[in-house]
């Protein structure tokens, strides 16, 4: 069918040749042979003109796709995006701007129509659907399918190529011909919390979400996290593909990836998850996900490089180092570990750096309080409340920043509600900050706390001059306050971190620092080269013992997720141990990491059913429950079940060992056994593991 363009439109005939040209040189949509096609959702205030143009000229034309061309405007329908892999061309409609003719074209019929590949490119950016698509786009080019552009345009040859290939289509993927068909039930996985997910718990805790800022939760699931944050005053929103599909999807300050990628079965479509994710974050996003060794995989079946759970649902459990090689390969950006399976990564490199500064070294851990008058002054009238006593709470506030940063704050480092509350009963900045600084508080309390932070700075100066340690050009402001405090210049505090950098490879100093670390019964030797500890007491280690285990914990992906950690006196080699329940009196070793320093090497080994003997030994002395751990240890020992140098069977053989002394044994009856049995009398056990 043709027809004439109107008059009228002959008219703008000029207009809408030049805005067809203009959109040519625009980034969006997908550009085949000199023409951009664009998805009807994705059509702009750009292109608005122009295609409304061509679809009042075409009436009541169905179409989900337009072409734009040097001087033409196509409306094309394709089968729906959403139902079909690769859509097939039913129809089109076409407007010739220079000749001002129309052209309709039926291809419903045809038995080999057009078809269309890299579908999400016709998207807006933000589309939810893109990852899905584009998954769908990298699994054909893995196989090749691509290779040849001018032979894969119809159907026909298309499902031809496939066939050859030995692949089929399965909803929106790309499967073996004889691969299972499996329905993965995403929407499973959503859980109701009653407290904050740990991932967010992490964020607030060291610094990457600060008060004031705001957080898109991607893949909210019911959206808990979105209402305890918003309850909390942050500014929150969340979407989600199954439980909030209309949920805003636009830029914030963080975004939190927590718990999606664990539960996405096709690996390409987890890539784009995280890099569309990423394309909504102003300032930093949180990642987590599952972890091996946290979930029991006893019940579920392997699929694909994850598990299939009796309730249809996927998980893909992650190594640590995994997870950050991951997200610093597909990013670009080096991830910075927060926790087990939680990482952060930073667009805002200034925040990148106050997070990883902050952590500190002492913690000040008595109550805060104001000191009492010393005595009481006789009263003839009514009595005032001093200054100090009316802003007790805004002081407060303030001293316990003040001991976290160790140092006195500059007026802009103030929590942006201490600078309202302040405000409002008319007291500056610098006057609160003198009232700190008198003998209303402690002063020994913010020396302690000056003393930690300088030497958590230092270690953290030396990190970065190790391999693989993030770069910066310049430091954060706040940064730049602290060297400034704490050590004149930054020149000076360069020269030291060398120093203590040079320190840490030298045996003699590591020994010292290992002594001192023992002294203050806080790991102990397993042999007489190696000195083993509980990762939580690494703050209060020395900082050359410090320095060492963060330089392999940059190495290892970082310290988090581990459980204790075996070091080298005389030679720069660690090996991270992650058990699979560290509070148990008898821990299963999950994962050993063994790093190399010297070598910047890393070998990851899983050992089968091997224990951590006489863990009582490397428990910090004021750990809560060593004095029950070493209990049960010792009876270990007198039962000869483990030998002193803590080598003993693997699990396996130790519970074999215990049935057989247990039937050996008269019981009352309806006595229950429990692992105390094997203290009742001696006898051995003893394997040479661990």
């Amino acid at each position: 069918m043709e027809e004439r363009i109107p008059r009228r439109a002959e008219r703008n005939e000029g207009g809408l040749n030049m805005a067809s040209q203009r959109l040519l040189r625009t980034p969006s949509g997908k550009r085949v042979g000199g023409a951009v096609y664009l998805h009807s959702s994705a059509i702009d205030a750009d292109s608005r003109t122009i295609v409304d143009q061509a679809v009042t000229l075409a009436g009541g034309f169905q179409w989900n796709v337009a072409k734009i061309s040097r001087g033409a405007v196509s409306l094309l329908l394709y089968e729906d995006f959403d139902v079909v892999a690769f859509p097939a061309l039913l129809a089109s409609f076409k407007v010739d701007l220079r000749s001002g003719k129309t052209s309709e074209t039926d291809y419903s019929r045809r038995p080999n129509p057009p078809i269309l590949h890299r579908k999400e490119l016709l998207l807006p950016e933000d589309d939810p659907r893109r990852p899905r698509f584009a998954a769908l786009t990298r699994t054909a080019e893995e196989h090749g399918l691509f290779a040849e552009p001018s032979r894969i345009g119809t159907r026909r040859q298309w499902l031809d190529l496939l066939s050859l290939k030995g692949l089929r289509i399965e909803g929106q993927a790309l499967v073996p011909q004889g691969a299972e068909s499996v329905a993965v039930a995403r929407h499973k996985t959503a859980i109701t919390r009653r407290d904050l997910s740990q991932p967010m718990q992490l964020a607030i805790a060291h610094g990457v979400l600060p008060s004031g800022n705001s957080v898109f939760d991607y893949g909210c699931g019911l959206g808990d996290d979105v209402a305890a944050l918003s309850a909390a005053g942050f500014e929150a929103f969340g979407w989600d593909p199954h439980h909030m599909p209309e949920g805003p999807r636009r830029p914030a300050d963080l975004v939190n990836l927590g718990f999606v990628l664990n539960v996405v079965e096709d690996r390409h479509e987890r890539t784009e998850t995280l890099r569309a994710a990423w394309s909504f974050a102003r300032r930093a996003m949180v990642v987590a996900v599952m972890v091996m060794g946290k979930g029991d995989l006893a019940n579920l079946r392997p699929y694909r490089d994850g598990h299939l759970t009796s309730r249809g649902t996927f998980q893909k459990y992650f190594g640590q180092q995994e997870l950050r090689d991951f997200i610093q390969d597909e990013l670009g950006e080096a991830p910075l570990a927060l926790g087990s399976g939680v990482f952060a990564v930073f667009r805002d490199k200034d925040l990148e750096q106050e997070v990883l500064f902050r952590r500190r070294s002492r913690v000040i851990s008595r109550p805060i309080g104001m000191r009492p008058p010393e005595r009481e002054r006789p009263r003839t009238r009514a009595p005032q409340i001093d200054l100090p006593e009316r802003i007790r709470p805004e002081l407060e506030i303030l001293w316990a920043a003040m001991l976290r940063q160790g140092r006195p704050l500059d007026a802009e480092e103030f929590p942006g509600t201490l600078r309202e509350r302040l405000k409002a009963v008319r007291i500056s900045s610098g006057r609160a900050t003198d009232l700190c600084l008198s003998d209303l508080f402690d002063q020994e309390e913010l020396a302690v706390s000056a003393a930690g932070r300088r030497e958590d700075l230092l270690v953290r100066f030396a990190m970065l001059m190790f391999p693989g340690a993030p770069r910066y050009a310049t430091l954060a402001r706040s940064l730049q306050r602290d060297v400034k405090t704490f050590f004149g210049s930054h020149a000076a505090a360069l020269e030291e971190a060398r120093r203590l950098m040079f320190s840490a490879g030298k045996p003699d100093s590591m020994r010292e620092g290992v002594d001192a670390a023992i002294s203050a019964g806080l790991g102990a030797m397993r042999d007489e080269e190696t000195f083993r500890f509980a990762v939580p007491v690494l703050d209060r280690l020395p900082p050359v013992v410090r320095l060492r285990v963060l330089c392999g914990g940059l190495l290892r992906g970082g310290v988090e997720g581990a459980d204790f950690v075996d070091m080298k006196v005389a030679a720069p080699r660690l090996t991270f141990i992650q058990c699979l329940d560290a509070s148990s009196r008898l821990p299963v070793i999950l994962e050993k990491t063994r790093i190399d320093l010297g070598r910047t090497s890393t070998n990851v080994d899983r050992p089968d059913g091997i224990a951590l003997y006489l863990k009582g030994r490397y428990l910090p002395v004021d750990a809560p429950d060593r004095e029950e751990q070493m209990k049960f240890d010792s009876k270990l020992l007198a039962a000869g079940i483990v030998t002193p140098d803590g080598k003993g069977p693997r699990i396996a053989e130790l519970h074999e060992f215990l049935r057989k002394r247990r039937d050996a044994q008269p019981r009352a009856v309806g006595e229950t056994p429990c692992i105390e049995d094997f203290t009742c009398a001696p006898g051995s056990a003893t394997n040479n593991h661990e």
